[in-house]
C-alpha cells in the first residue's frame, strides 16, 4: 500500500531526511542508513491537538507495543501544546508539514522543525458540506452518549439535519469513508445501508482544527450597562422568543461544564433570515446599544442546520457541545483551556 494511503505513515515518511532507504508497509516503515536498520511504528494523533496527543501517549501506555520498533506519534500538524507534551515524556514525533523530533537513543536523532512545502495532491478538503455533515454526525453522538445506536443514521436523515443535498450528503459520506472516520455496514445500496462512526474522536479533532483556522467576526455587536452574563442572558431569552438563535463560547461552555472563572463576552448566533429582526428586538431594550465594537453581547450569524443540532437549558437556547468547543479553540487562550475541559468532561472522545 503507499504510504499516502495511510496518514500516520505519510507523515512519518515525509518528515524522514532523503538520506534514508526507506520500505513503507501499511502501518510502519523500515528504515535503512549505512547498513543499518530501524522499524519505526507510527500512531496518528489526528488534527495534533494536546488532547489527541494524550490520548495517542495513553493508548501507548494500554497496549504492548512491539519491542523492536520506535514509536513515533503523528499528526496532521503538531500544536505547541502537543509538543511540549511530547518532548517532555522524551516522545518521538513527526506531523504532515515536515517537522519532526525522531530519537533512537545513541543511534538516530533527526529534528526538522521548517515545514515542507505542502503536496498537491490532497484527496480530501474540508468543504461547507463535509463540514456540515461531520457537525450533525458528532453532535448526534453527544447527543445520544452511552445510548448512541450502531448506525449513524440514513444519509437522506443526515442530508436533511446537516441541510445538504441527499446526493452531496452521499458524497461527503463516501470521502468520510475514505478517512476512515465512517464506515460502511448493511448492503453496499438501498433502504438496508447504513454507516457508523468508526474514529469519532479523530473525526472530532480533525474537523475543528480546520474550523478554528478560520477568523469569525460579529455581524453586530450590543454595549449593556451591566457584567452579568445572566443579565444579558435573560434579557435576550425575554426578546428573542420565535427567533433561531443559540448561545455559544464561553457563556454556553460555562452552562455545560463550568471552567473559566471570568466571561467577558456573551455571543450567540443568529439564523441569515432572523438577524435583523434580532437588532430590532435587542436595541428596542432599555439600555442596550448597538455599538461598531468591544460590546459584551456578540452576535453572529449561522446556517440554519446549526440550530437543529441545539438543547434547551433552563430556557436558554444552546449550541452542541461540538460547536461550542470548536468556537473556544478558535478564541485561544483560556477559551481554548476551557475548550479541552469540555471536551474531556462532557465530550469524551
Amino acid at each position: 500500500m503507499a504510504s499516502r494511503e495511510n496518514s500516520a505513515v505519510a507523515a512519518l515518511v515525509r518528515a524522514l531526511p532523503p538520506e534514508f532507504d526507506t520500505e513503507v508497509g501499511f502501518d510502519s516503515v523500515r528504515l535503512t542508513l549505512d547498513g543499518r536498520t530501524w522499524m519505526v511504528r507510527p500512531i496518528w494523533a489526528g488534527e495534533g491537538l494536546a488532547a489527541d496527543v494524550q490520548r495517542a501517549r495513553n493508548m501507548l501506555m494500554h497496549v504492548d507495543a512491539p519491542t523492536d520498533a520506535l514509536t513515533v506519534i503523528t499528526a496532521r500538524r503538531m500544536s505547541a501544546g502537543a509538543r511540549e507534551i511530547l518532548d517532555e515524556e522524551r516522545l518521538s514525533w513527526a506531523d504532515g508539514s515536515g517537522r519532526a523530533r525522531i530519537v533512537i537513543p545513541g543511534e538516530v536523532y533527526i529534528t526538522r522543525l521548517d515545514p515542507v512545502p505542502a503536496d498537491a495532491r490532497r484527496q480530501f478538503t474540508w468543504s461547507g458540506a463535509a463540514q456540515a455533515v461531520a457537525e450533525t454526525l458528532l453532535s448526534w453522538r453527544v447527543s445520544y452518549g452511552r445510548d448512541v445506536p450502531d448506525s449513524i443514521g440514513k444519509v437522506a436523515d443526515i442530508a436533511q439535519a446537516a441541510d445538504v443535498s441527499v446526493a452531496h450528503a452521499a458524497r461527503v459520506l463516501r470521502q468520510f469513508d475514505e478517512q476512515h472516520y465512517t464506515i460502511k455496514t448493511g448492503a453496499e445500496r438501498g433502504s438496508t445501508a447504513t454507516r457508523e462512526l468508526r474514529d469519532p474522536g479523530r473525526m472530532l479533532s480533525d474537523w475543528a482544527g480546520q474550523y478554528a483556522l478560520g477568523a469569525a467576526t460579529p455581524v453586530v455587536e450590543f454595549h449593556v450597562p451591566w457584567r452579568d452574563h445572566e443579565e444579558s442572558l435573560s434579557m435576550l431569552t425575554s426578546s428573542l422568543e420565535g427567533t433561531n438563535w443559540a448561545v455559544t463560547g464561553t457563556v454556553a461552555a460555562e452552562r455545560i461544564a463550568p471552567f473559566l472563572t471570568s466571561i467577558p463576552t456573551v455571543d450567540v448566533y443568529v439564523s441569515f433570515d432572523d438577524l435583523q429582526d434580532l437588532r430590532r428586538r435587542v436595541s428596542s431594550q432599555d439600555d442596550v446599544r448597538e455599538v461598531a465594537h468591544g460590546g459584551r453581547i456578540r452576535v453572529f450569524t449561522e446556517k440554519d442546520f446549526v440550530f437543529g443540532l441545539t438543547d434547551n437549558r433552563d430556557g436558554v437556547s444552546l449550541c452542541s457541545p461540538v460547536r461550542v468547543y470548536a468556537d473556544l479553540l478558535r478564541s485561544r487562550g483560556r477559551a481554548a483551556e476551557a475548550g479541552e475541559h469540555l471536551r474531556e468532561s462532557v465530550i469524551a472522545f
